[in-house]
């Protein structure tokens, strides 16, 4: 009997600490964007992120995988990491019911139409883990020329 009631115990404190407040990162699919400078041969990744929990987020981190061939082929590789100037992965925090934004422009030799950028990049945020903490793909693209 003793035994039964130190195991509901432990199943009502696993429901109950379970039941706590959540972290929440989602992507701003309005805001985020993928721009292609033709004049300048820049290609820069507009991304905007949203905390709408109560909880600050620990370390997160951003890498964007291409989801299209020519993209993939002009980088040279799948997956674009968001790093500083001594190309570490870039580490970032997301204060409770705030957003952060990520902007990161690459230098390109060919320019790219809107078709080929459209759903053409996924943003994923990480924790230190490794965990996916959210992803999404970014639809808006802008082209700008002078």
């Amino acid at each position: 009997m003793h035994f039964l009631k130190l195991i509901l115990l432990s199943l009502t404190l696993f429901v109950l600490a379970s039941c706590g407040p959540q972290l929440e990162i989602q992507g701003d699919m309005e805001q985020s964007r993928i721009i292609m400078d033709e004049d300048r041969n820049l290609l820069t990744f507009y991304v905007r992120l949203e905390n709408t929990s109560n909880l600050s987020s620990p370390n997160l981190f951003a890498k964007f995988e291409l989801l299209n061939e020519e993209l993939v082929e002009a980088f040279g590789q799948e997956t674009l990491v968001f790093v500083n100037e001594s190309q570490v992965p870039e580490a970032f925090k997301i204060g409770a019911n705030s957003g952060f934004f990520i902007g990161e422009s690459f230098e390109v030799e060919q320019t790219f139409a809107e078709e080929e950028l459209t759903e053409a990049v996924e943003v994923v945020i990480f924790d230190e883990a490794g965990d996916d903490i959210t992803r999404f793909t970014i639809t808006n693209v802008e082209l700008e020329t002078n």
